[in-house]
């Protein structure tokens, strides 16, 4: 992707465009990474864009539990 944006900014992007209940909170120390963060909410991401990303993300894969057994007990309650 060939894009004036950061790394981070693409990502939390595609996160963005994923769903209006998914809410990234990325943590940070730094002014600089805010001001970053917040620019990832006005980088618009075509549908070409967004296809290659879920590509990419579903040859990545996710692995392990979201949460350790005491805490999953938890959810949905």
């Amino acid at each position: 992707m060939d894009r004036d944006a950061t790394p981070g900014q693409v990502a939390l992007a595609w996160l963005l465009a994923q769903h209006p209940s998914i809410v990234p909170i990325p943590g940070t120390r730094r002014l600089a990474r805010i001001d970053e963060n917040i620019g990832a909410t006005q980088l618009p991401l075509s549908a070409d864009e967004l296809s290659d990303l879920n590509e990419l993300a579903g040859r990545v894969g996710a692995r392990g539990d979201r949460y350790n057994e005491h805490h999953m007990s938890l959810v949905n309650k």
